[in-house]
């Protein structure tokens, strides 16, 4: 036979077998019970990429199917009716479904969620999905959105751009915010992160093609989107990675740059920049708002790279301006580890007057100056934490400064720091104590049995010590057995015993209101029991100082 006509049979066939139609049913499951779904494709049975012709038949709640004649390769998608509302199989880039022969598996396909109404939790996310409608960049650009785990829509946050949403940056800089702006930690305040998916992400950094109008989407569409979606404090920062941290300085640069901070991680600069001339007259002239503006370099990095953060410090050396905040730091890291060890430094750097309270020498300049800074910084309005006051307690308390030790009282009060309210008198009297102020701790302890009420009685008994030490130093014997009594009276049972041997110890111990004291010490010999505040020996001690 004719090799060539050998050839043409098989082609013929193959075409036959690739071409001719064949009867399938495509069967879906549904997100929801309502959904009305519709077949679309690169066929007339499946609609010719109209989205609302072809309908699917209800099967059952969550199950729907259609049996059409299919030409092979078969390629459509599943909407409810038009393409704003897509059927999300696979996310994030949704692509076409398709059938290469009749023989494929076509009845397992899923609708996870609808592109008109994501639902982020049945794609696994713990973020969400915004899409901006671009005018200018003729399509539409996916965000990803991650908000504080408490967001409150009456309170202003701050807002963290990242470009390059695509790689998994977003994911390193949300879980880095969620963790450093817990209240435990207060390192950096809480803060909407929003990722900026990018299909050609160096047409965007570098305005071509595709990307012209990337500069002009992100500060005339997709930053007045968030703005008006979320209650955002007017502070935003730009994390950039690679290409996305030399495009900071190009966004720097700009007469309306909406930034105010920006971390660069592993930049680059051309050896005949024309940026650096305007880098330097950048640095020289600026006098807006402050500009926090980081820089990490990778020392595993190309030369070029780890190299262009030090030829950016000294051109800032040169035109130092208290206005541009700067730091540019090595990190032992290559060109994809530097985001994770660059971003931290990057983040406490960024806010470093947040919750700092190196910044202001007392408790005093921190509540007069403390909430202006930060709402002029970063536009937010943010309080005080218990968390602010520790180093200052330490500071009082070992100057002995009364006086500062009271405004702090009065401050936490205010503040509602301790549990919502102020401290307690038994805290307020350990203050005392600590610093030698006798008569006070007394008053305070004796505050503390008239609010009984409100006042932890383990917390009282525990530090007892203290207002008995302070009236033997003041020589007031009598007066202490007095308060003890009270605080006998006053306390639940399970402190009497506690507080009849303290009785029983100062009165024998300094030979006073002995009657008493032998009182309470046959009354614990009697009801002894194994407990947490005295044993046997204790009293016999006593007992020798008859």
């Amino acid at each position: 036979m004719n090799k060539k006509f050998i050839i043409f049979k098989i082609a013929f066939f193959i075409s036959i077998a690739i071409f001719s139609q064949t009867t399938q049913t495509i069967k879906v499951i549904v997100p929801n019970k309502a959904d009305e779904v519709y077949i679309t494709g690169n066929q007339e049975s499946l609609g010719n990429w109209t989205p609302n012709r072809i309908k699917l038949e209800k099967i059952s709640d969550f199950e729907r199917a259609i049996e059409v004649s299919l030409t092979f390769p078969a390629e459509f998608k599943f909407t409810r009716g038009s393409w704003s509302s897509e059927g999300i199989i696979a996310f994030p880039d949704n692509p076409n479904l398709k059938i290469q022969s009749p023989a494929e598996d076509i009845s397992n396909f899923t609708v996870k969620t609808w592109s008109d109404n994501l639902d982020t939790r049945a794609l696994g996310l713990d973020y969400d999905i915004q899409y901006v409608d671009s005018k200018l960049m003729k399509t539409k650009r996916m965000l990803k959105i991650s908000l504080p785990q408490n967001y409150n829509p009456s309170k202003k946050y701050p807002v963290i751009y990242v470009t390059d949403a695509q790689s998994d940056n977003f994911d390193v800089v949300k879980s880095y915010v969620h963790a450093l702006s817990r209240k435990q930690y207060t390192v950096i305040p809480e803060s909407i992160v929003v990722g900026v998916y990018q299909q050609q992400r160096n047409d965007d950094f570098y305005a071509t093609r595709t990307g012209q109008f990337f500069t002009e989407f992100l500060t005339q569409e997709l930053i007045p989107f968030v703005d008006a979606k979320y209650n955002t404090s007017g502070f935003n920062l730009m994390v950039g990675h690679s290409n996305g941290a030399e495009y900071n300085h190009i966004m720097m640069l700009r007469e309306d740059n909406p930034f105010r901070g920006f971390i660069c991680l592993s930049t680059y600069l051309r050896e005949n920049d024309k940026n650096k001339d305007r880098l330097a007259d950048f640095f020289k002239n600026y006098q807006g708002k402050n500009i926090y503006y980081f820089i990490a370099n990778g020392l595993q990095d190309p030369p070029s790279r780890y190299k262009a953060g030090g030829v950016i410090d000294s051109i800032y050396q040169k035109n130092t301006n208290t206005k541009i905040v700067f730091a540019n730091k090595d990190f032992k890291a290559n060109h994809q580890t530097i985001v994770t060890e660059g971003l931290l430094d990057g983040l406490k750097f960024i806010y470093q007057d947040y919750a700092n309270i190196d910044n202001y020498p007392t408790i005093i300049d921190l509540d007069k100056n403390y909430i202006t800074n930060i709402k002029t910084n970063y536009g937010i309005n943010e309080g005080f934490t218990f968390e602010m006051i520790e180093a200052y307690y330490n500071d009082i308390i070992s100057r002995k400064s009364k006086n500062e030790w009271e405004y702090l009282i009065g401050f936490i009060e205010n503040n509602g720091l301790w549990f919502g309210r102020g401290l307690d008198q038994v805290n307020i009297g350990n203050g005392y104590y600590n610093m030698g102020f006798y008569p006070e701790t007394i008053s305070s302890f004796n505050k503390a049995i008239d609010d009984i009420e409100n006042i932890e009685q383990l917390v009282f008994y525990a530090n007892i010590e203290k207002p008995i030490n302070s009236y033997i130093h003041e020589g007031k014997i009598k007066e202490c057995i007095s308060f003890l009594e009270r605080g006998r009276a006053a306390l639940s049972k399970e402190y009497y015993l506690g507080l009849t041997y303290h009785i029983a110890k100062v009165s024998l111990q300094n030979k006073l209101s002995v009657k008493e004291g032998k009182q309470a010490l046959a009354y614990c010999k009697a009801n002894f029991n194994k407990n947490r505040f005295f044993n046997q020996d204790d009293l016999k001690k006593l007992e020798e100082l008859i």
